[in-house]
Formats: structure tokens, sequence, C-alpha cells
């Protein structure tokens, strides 16, 4: 084998190498990105099949209700599963709070329910900070259980008054197109972080 060929064989098969791996990082990259746009559908769907964003929110309450629930009946033996299910909560609410705060919350300000509007944004670094103390706690210690406890009855006297005060009487104030606006509004934020 002459010396030019010998090169050529060798760049030849350094190149389809580098080909092939760039081939299997654009293949991987392609799967993760459908991935996230199937867990994006999956996560948002629920709330944007509800017939508008006061159904859609109070459907995400009972998401998360039914999460802590669960998490409350997982034994303290199963840590890492606790921990698991906490992550997922995190998340749901995260998720779900963005759409509050930077969707509905500023319409409710924008009606002159300023109080409210401040609470409520209160009331979420509340339940925030519980997120948190639980996020550090060993899971196993009893305490989990007890701030767990006290995170479902703030979430839930928090979703009781946005469910049936403050969003019907949002709901009623807008017009149909204004509601259906702030419907596709607050799904797209959901959809964006989810």
């Amino acid at each position: 084998m002459t010396r030019s060929h010998a090169r050529r064989t060798h760049q030849t098969d350094h190149g389809s190498v580098l080909g092939s791996a760039a081939r299997s990082v654009l293949v991987t990259a392609g799967v993760v990105a459908l991935a996230n746009i199937g867990r994006k559908v999956a996560s948002q769907a629920p709330t944007a099949m509800a017939s508008d964003w006061c159904e859609g929110l109070a459907r995400e309450h009972d998401a998360v209700l039914t999460a802590i629930d669960k998490l409350a009946a997982t034994p303290a033996e199963h840590p890492q599963r606790r921990t698991v299910q906490l992550g997922m909560i995190k998340q749901m609410i995260g998720k779900h709070a963005l759409e509050e705060e930077n969707v509905i919350y500023p319409m409710l300000r924008r009606g002159g329910e300023g109080d409210a509007f401040g609470k409520l944004h209160k009331e979420h670094g509340e339940v925030k900070a519980m997120l948190y103390e639980l996020t550090q706690m060993d899971k196993a210690d009893p305490g989990f259980d007890v701030t767990l406890e006290q995170l479902r009855e703030a979430l839930e006297t928090h979703m009781r008054e946005e469910e049936d005060v403050l969003f019907p009487a949002l709901r009623e104030r807008l017009s149909a197109e204004e509601n259906r606006k702030l419907t596709r509004t607050m799904n797209l934020a959901g959809v964006m972080v989810a």
C-alpha cells in the first residue's frame, strides 16, 4: 500500500468514526427533544383539555392534592420513593404557580383585587418555603409527615379561596373572548415550564 493511500484510508476511517459519533449525538439529541416535548404535552394535557382556564387550574389543584396524598401514604421506610414523589410535586406546583403568578394574578390585580393579589403571592411564597424545608429534611424523619400535612392544609385553603371566590369572580368579569385568550395564554405558559 502506498503512503498516500494509507493516509487517505486513515483519514477516511477517522472521518467515518467522527461522522458516526456526530450522527449518534444528533440522534440522541433528537430523541431527548422528542421525549421533552412528549413530557410537556402530557404534563399540560389535562389543563389544556379543560373548557377554560378556571377549570384547568382546578384540575391542577386536584392533581397536586392527590400527589401529596400519595406521598403521605408512602411509608417512611422508602425515603428514595418519597424523594422522587416530592420532586414531582415540586415540579407540579412550580408549573402551576408560574401559570397563576404570570397570567392569572395580574388579571386579578387589574380588576381591582390588589389585596387578594398580594395575599396570593404571599401564600405561594409560604408554600415554596415548605417545599424547600421538605426537600432538606430526612424523608424518614417524623417531622417530614407533619410538614407535609401543613403543606397540604395551606394549599387546600389557598385553592378553595381561588376556586370558590376569586377565579369565578374574574371569569364573570371577563368577556367570552377575554376568557378564551386567558386560557390560551395560561396554557402556553404551562407548556413553557412543563
